[in-house]
């Protein structure tokens, strides 16, 4: 891609790479979240209820995140 684009546009490219995974992250995330946290699947390794409520809380985080950035590229 930088040979497409550019030298100047390095910079960029890697802000769109970050933005990019930065929205495929709750894919993985919040699958991982229920599977962990599934006695029945996980057994005596199974996420403690603290865990749970701070993977739950960072999710959410990365989640308003994303729609904000959304927000600011549709509005303008």
């Amino acid at each position: 891609m930088i040979g497409i684009a550019g030298e100047s546009k390095v910079t960029s490219l890697i802000v769109l790479s970050q933005v990019v995974l930065s929205f495929q992250l709750p894919f993985a995330i919040i699958p991982l979240i229920q599977f962990t946290g599934d006695r029945a699947k996980m057994g005596g390794l199974v996420n403690s209820r603290a865990t749970k409520i701070l993977a739950w809380g960072v999710s959410a985080i990365i989640l308003f995140f994303n729609a904000e950035l959304l927000w600011f590229i549709f509005r303008g």
